[in-house]
């Protein structure tokens, strides 16, 4: 820390006088000498321990406008203590130009008595040619007889992460507020004409633009702008026409089903052309351009902003696509709706509009299992056959591994002495580690091929028979399948132990069935199964948590559907048991399980329908049964019966 002089001498004279009197000249001389000494370290520990905290001392003499800074002062910009001089044009050189003015002013109402404190933020070119955040803190330390301040102190503190953290923050209070306002309009709308213009005009407010447009092509090629907010009576199309100096442009992108025949967008426009395929044409359509803009100043985008704008454009793609499925939906429900109208049996009219109650969300369930279907059977595709040249040479590369280590075994056997070249290279190479190490690679290379492969072949058979036929179908290898794809659920987890999975096989034939859809089952039952057992984890991790799977064939004519606990008779019938050692399932909701909608789990875990669907599958795919048996605190059972054979006049192939 620095003093100035006049201080200085006044508490050295202070000790001094203190301490020296009755004292001999000589000795008093030796004694000042002492303090003098005592009173520099006293100074340098005080800016030590300044320096320590982070902050940076600065002394101003008013009188003489002189100002000192003490070396980590200058250390927090980067500097050297000779790199900056001691006075005020150094100072404002590095002060940011549009703080300047706010700083001078805050000095200026303290100095004159208007603010009772001196304290400041502002911004400082750093050597690096970055810009800090400073906090400037000073006190007037002394005033002259006429009330005018003379000295005054102070010290800077480096706050850039605070400030940084701050702007991230408000950031992100930004994007969440755009992002609240747009989500709000779309689940409380469904016209697609507000939703878009909620959007652009949100948009436009948050950065603070001149405009904000959503340009849409045309089938041909052509394309114009269909929504818009102006701040200032500009030209809309003045991106279109190059008049703007600063422009953000975001595609609008729709993804495109397989089946959907329709151009994106017509070639007749090239640029339209190239961006198609620089977007993938063949995967998303290009529906539009959210485009905002500047006109009259430059402007660096920032990459939040940037960021933000794209993950908007894809909330409007995600509600443009919500409008017009829910007018799809529209639309088959009111021509079911006719056909039921058509129909004079009362009773067939009652069980249609029944019906249309469901066909909302099951459209929606099934178009999200389709698309997931069609993903998994695309993935897999594409990977089996690369996953089984892989696992297939790593054996013959295993095996011209051991051949090779075998010869040059042989080679040191029978050559002892090689020539120096050599000599040095094996001198430099752990051989006998390298030779050991090489094979373990090898070997645990085929163990995770291995692995990959049995992932892909259940995620390839899980998906592999969507053509709604009904085939002869091994239910075991369903099951295994199923079970495969669910292993990450079922392995050990940071917040608890591994599920174990107990298979209860019998001697099942291959049954007549839709295999898809009964894998399907299963997975809507085992998923439950899980979810079950890791909500009873959260309160109770005392018990070892248990799913078992149980296959037979029973031979008599009633059937194992049953009331709980008791024995089952026996008939030509399939029956799988899925069972778990879960909280169970209170009565009242047992009772519900299988209606369409209705769920206990939160939104985002479950829709209420993946029972409800594995009943229609059972039930009238299949003309089986599916129980629930529950106890509270024991766990859940569910069974599910078919038919070995189909009723005669159902078509099948036959797998293995």
């Amino acid at each position: 820390m620095y003093i100035e002089g006049s201080a200085t001498n006044q508490w050295e004279l202070q000790l001094s006088s203190q301490s020296t009197q009755n004292i001999p000249k000589q000795e008093q001389l030796q004694t000042d000498q002492v303090l003098l000494e005592k009173c520099q370290c006293l100074q340098a520990d005080w800016q030590e321990a300044l320096a320590t905290s982070g902050l940076g001392l600065w002394n101003w003499n008013l009188v003489s406008d002189n100002i000192y800074y003490t070396p980590h002062w200058k250390h927090i910009l980067g500097y050297e203590a000779e790199e900056i001089e001691n006075n005020h044009t150094s100072f404002k050189r590095l002060v940011h130009p549009q703080d300047l003015p706010k700083l001078c002013e805050v000095v200026n109402d303290y100095l004159q008595g208007r603010t009772p404190v001196y304290e400041v933020e502002f911004r400082m070119l750093s050597k690096s040619g970055e810009w800090k955040w400073i906090l400037d803190r000073g006190k007037v330390l002394q005033w002259d007889e006429s009330g005018k301040p003379v000295q005054m102190v102070g010290t800077h503190q480096d706050i850039t992460k605070e400030k940084r953290l701050e702007e991230a923050l408000q950031q992100q209070q930004k994007r969440e507020q755009l992002f609240n306002a747009v989500r709000k309009r779309i689940h409380s709308s469904s016209h697609v004409e507000l939703i878009l213009q909620t959007a652009v005009e949100e948009v436009q407010r948050f950065l603070q633009t001149d405009q904000t447009v959503i340009y849409r092509f045309h089938p041909n090629g052509t394309g114009m702008v269909v929504f818009k907010s102006v701040k200032e009576p500009y030209s809309v199309n003045s991106f279109i026409e190059g008049q703007n100096k600063a422009s953000l442009v975001v595609p609008i992108l729709l993804k495109v089903q397989e089946d959907e025949n329709k151009p994106s967008v017509s070639i007749q426009n090239p640029q339209l052309a190239l961006l198609n395929s620089c977007l993938g044409e063949s995967q998303n359509h290009l529906w539009g351009l959210l485009i905002t803009y500047d006109c009259c100043c430059l402007r660096q985008w920032q990459e939040w902003e940037i960021e933000t704008v794209k993950q908007l454009s894809v909330e409007i793609a995600i509600a443009l696509k919500q409008c017009q499925f829910e007018q799809m939906q529209t639309e088959i429900a009111s021509r079911l709706f006719v056909e039921a109208q058509e129909k004079k049996n009362s009773q067939q009219l009652e069980n249609t509009q029944e019906e249309l109650k469901n066909t909302r969300e099951q459209l929606l369930q099934n178009n999200k299992m389709a698309n997931l279907g069609q993903v998994v059977a695309e993935v897999t595709k594409e990977i089996y056959h690369p996953i089984h040249f892989i696992h297939a040479t790593l054996y013959s590369a295993s095996d011209y591994a051991e051949e090779l280590i075998r010869l040059l075994e042989l080679y040191q056997h029978y050559y002892p002495n090689p020539v120096p070249v050599i000599s040095s290279q094996l001198q430099r190479l752990d051989l006998d580690f390298i030779k050991t190490d090489f094979l373990k690679l090898l070997w645990s290379m085929q163990a995770g091929s291995e692995r990959i492969k049995d992932i892909v072949f259940a995620l390839q058979s899980f998906s592999n028979f969507g053509d709604g036929q009904m085939r002869k179908a091994n239910l075991h290898q369903g099951l295994g399948h199923v079970l495969r794809i669910l292993q990450h659920r079922l392995q050990e987890q940071p917040n608890r132990p591994r599920i174990e999975v107990i298979k209860e096989f019998g001697e099942l034939p291959l049954v007549d069935c839709y295999p898809d859809e009964l894998n399907q089952v299963f997975l809507n039952i085992l998923t439950n199964a899980i979810d079950a057992l890791e909500e009873r984890l959260k309160y109770d991790g005392s018990f070892t948590p248990k799913i078992w799977v149980h296959t037979e064939v029973i031979q008599s004519h009633l059937s194992l559907v049953r009331q709980y606990n008791q024995q089952p008779l026996k008939q030509h019938k399939v029956v799988i048991c899925i069972s778990d050692n879960g909280k169970g399932i209170l009565p009242h909701i047992q009772r519900h399980i299988f209606e369409p909608l209705f769920t206990t789990k939160a939104k985002s875990k479950g829709k209420g329908l993946g029972l409800s669907i594995s009943q229609q599958i059972i039930a009238e795919r299949h003309q089986g049964k599916l129980q629930c048996y529950s106890e509270l605190g024991k766990g859940t059972e569910f069974v599910i019966e078919i038919n070995i054979k189909a009723k005669h006049g159902e078509r099948y192939h036959q797998i293995s």
